[in-house]
């Protein structure tokens, strides 16, 4: 793109005295940033008990590494930029102002696979019902056979009034955990800004026909009174044609009960688009590869499991795996967990999972995701106790023909 620029801002070109100024203030700024945490908050509904969210910090190294020897190339970058804006106007970049669902991968520190980015659907049509002091926008969303993710931005109907922040900060957290360059709290940030404090969600309807299991979200300041939301979810609806429902909230500080909370629905249309295979893998110890039987499962973790087999569910985005199992004790701190054939740890992707407690002597499904991987012929189930740390020898499985 620099050198397209450069061809349009030839060497006549008198750069102006206040672009050069602004581009020194923001060179000053990645600087002064280059070693600053950004941090986001995940939250899990399983439906079974689970720890409390952690925030995660995750340092800017890809910017920590770019020190004065290429100084020179942002500054280049920078005026090319900012020209640009003052000739073209500002909508030249206004199309990738918010932050998209690719964007929120990379700083949970994830990697989107290239096909799923392609699934990536811009702005749906929607529908907004409610009054609100907010309004909300789906940006982006992306569905498969067996999770949806979205991102949607609020924002304030009136500008340069209100202060946006997550539903679940308080006032005394640092403005740094939504993206703000800043060691102030909130208080701090919204009193010297002159803003009232407005605090805001974005969440799936749990109630709706998508058939909500788990879901987590995250949040990212674009400006004071604008926040884009990223929310996932696994859904049990597999149909190809989608109603997807989804609930803003807005509170203001005066809010007294539930009463007060401002709520708009927002429902749109989503077709999936994904394509995929599913596979089963049965134990190696019992499985007749050649003739397509097995027996009755593996029993493990000290007489506690017995492994029956594993569906996995191979989309664009991720691995969604459904492990077959049966307790033959009643325990609650029991996990189950995939391995590659030599026992390492498959990576649980963002979306989670879900896994309900069931009766000894009943057939359970531990269901969760897993990061994109290429399904290997063979692979292994652990058992872990967590309350005594217990790993056992993972069960091995192989994938039926």
């Amino acid at each position: 793109m620099d050198d397209k620029l450069f061809d349009i801002f030839s060497k006549e070109t008198d750069v102006p005295e206040c672009v050069l100024r602004r581009v020194d203030e923001t060179l000053e700024m990645i600087e002064n940033s280059a070693d600053a945490d950004k941090s986001y908050e995940a939250i899990d509904r399983t439906g079974r008990k689970i720890k409390k969210a952690e925030k995660t910090t995750i340092t800017l190294n890809t910017v920590g590494k770019r020190r004065s020897s290429q100084k020179k190339n942002w500054k280049r970058s920078l005026i090319l930029s900012f020209a640009a804006v003052m000739v073209f106007g500002v909508a030249v970049f206004a199309a990738e102002k918010y932050m998209g669902i690719s964007s929120f991968w990379d700083e949970m520190g994830n990697k989107m696979p290239e096909e799923a980015e392609v699934l990536i659907e811009k702005e749906p049509v929607q529908q907004e019902d409610g009054e609100s002091i907010l309004s909300y926008t789906v940006k982006e969303a992306l569905c498969d056979k067996n999770s949806i993710q979205i991102v949607v931005e609020a924002a304030a109907k009136e500008k340069g009034k209100y202060f946006v922040i997550g539903q679940d900060m308080m006032d005394e957290d640092s403005v740094r955990n939504i993206g703000i360059e800043s060691d102030k709290t909130v208080a701090e940030y919204a009193a010297e800004k002159g803003l009232t404090i407005v605090r805001a969600g974005v969440s799936f309807d749990f109630g709706s026909e998508l058939g909500i299991r788990s879901a987590m979200g995250n949040y990212r300041h674009q400006e004071d009174d604008v926040l884009d939301f990223y929310s996932s979810a696994v859904k049990e609806n597999q149909s190809k044609d989608l109603t997807v429902s989804c609930i803003g909230t807005a509170t203001l500080p005066d809010a007294k009960s539930v009463d007060d909370v401002m709520r708009t629905n927002i429902t749109f249309k989503l077709e999936d688009k994904s394509q995929g295979r599913s596979v089963t893998y049965v134990p190696e110890a019992t499985a007749d590869t050649e003739n397509g039987n097995e027996q009755d499962g593996i029993i493990t973790a000290d007489g506690k499991v017995k492994i029956l087999s594993v569906d996995i569910d191979e989309s664009e985005t991720t691995e969604y795996v459904s492990i077959h199992y049966i307790m033959l004790e009643k325990s609650e701190s029991i996990s189950l967990d995939v391995t590659d054939k030599d026992g390492n740890l498959w990576q649980i992707s963002d979306l989670g999972g879900f896994a309900p407690i069931t009766e000894v002597g009943e057939e359970g499904i531990w269901q969760f995701a897993y990061q994109k991987t290429d399904l290997p012929d063979k692979i292994g189930v652990r058992v872990y106790d967590y309350e005594n740390d217990v790993k056992y020898e993972p069960v091995m499985m192989v994938m039926q023909k």
